[in-house]
């Protein structure tokens, strides 16, 4: 058996405590010894603190991971998204919301106390829908061609309209803490769900186990953040292709033909240009 740690995000693998596989019972998270592991006869997915155990050929249900956003908070959420899809993030109130929602301004409050629970109400539900996404990858045999599915469907199936709401968020984010703090913990916790993706791909064999699965999600984040960018400001940006050169890209990555742990190159001096510092030789001045 192979162990690695678990950040305690609301993905990780951890075996069951007594090694025996009782899909009736939920496993919790011990902060204290929780660890991943991987063997050929089975696996073992934590998903918030509810572990199922998957077994060699078994598919079962997804786990309750949430009882779920009532249907109020729901159209309350969806009425803030079309809210910054419209007029953007910071220009939109909360009495804009609940006018969007249909409700008078004292009853939002009564969901959503601010503009950072709004914020948090649409990142939980997201998660939500990530963790199934995630559990879907998790439990494949074909690791690249369920993020090949996946990428299809938060690139290429997901609205414009979409990206354009991330990119208010990102911005907000730049000059709220309290919003940066929730984006910065759903980038953690999203790259970690893909981290133990890749190091159990590895001790599965679908991957190489020289491949360092950090680097490879850190590549990967900041391209597809790329993707929602160009979508987001160009609303002519040819998604297929960019898309067809991302799996290209994570193609190349997950078999280990482009090398990340090279260093950065040392740039020559030329006429005219500044010294090269002697402590970092690709930086100059």
């Amino acid at each position: 058996m192979r162990l690695f740690p678990c950040r305690h995000t609301p993905f990780a693998l951890i075996p069951p405590s007594d090694g025996k596989h009782d899909p009736t019972r939920p496993y919790g998270c011990d902060l204290a010894s929780c660890t991943i592991s991987d063997t050929e006869n089975e696996r073992s997915f934590s998903f918030g603190v509810v572990i199922v155990v998957i077994e060699a050929g078994v598919a079962p249900p997804l786990p309750a991971v949430a009882k779920g956003i009532d249907a109020r908070r729901t159209h309350i959420l969806d009425a803030f998204e079309v809210c910054i899809q419209r007029t953007g993030f910071h220009r939109t109130t909360m009495q804009d919301v609940a006018r969007e929602a249909g409700m008078s301004a004292g009853n939002l409050y009564r969901y959503f106390p601010s503009k950072e629970a709004l914020v948090s109400g649409l990142i939980e539900r997201d998660r939500e829908r990530f963790s199934a996404d995630f559990m879907n990858v998790a439990r494949s045999s074909d690791v690249m061609g369920s993020f090949v599915a996946l990428g299809r469907k938060h690139f290429l199936e997901t609205p414009r309209e979409r990206c354009v709401q991330f990119m208010e968020i990102w911005a907000e984010a730049s000059r709220n803490p309290q919003v940066a703090e929730m984006c910065a913990a759903v980038d953690k916790e999203v790259n970690d769900f893909m981290v133990a993706i890749l190091e159990a791909a590895k001790v599965s064999g679908q991957i190489p186990a020289s491949v360092d699965s950090a680097a490879v999600i850190t590549v990967l984040s900041a391209m597809g953040d790329g993707m929602f960018t160009r979508r987001a400001l160009e609303p002519d940006f040819d998604v297929e292709d960019g898309f067809r050169l991302l799996v290209n890209v994570m193609d190349a990555l997950m078999s280990g033909k482009i090398p990340l742990d090279r260093p950065l190159p040392v740039i020559p001096d030329s006429p005219g240009s500044p010294p090269v510092s002697e402590e970092k030789p690709y930086v100059r001045g």
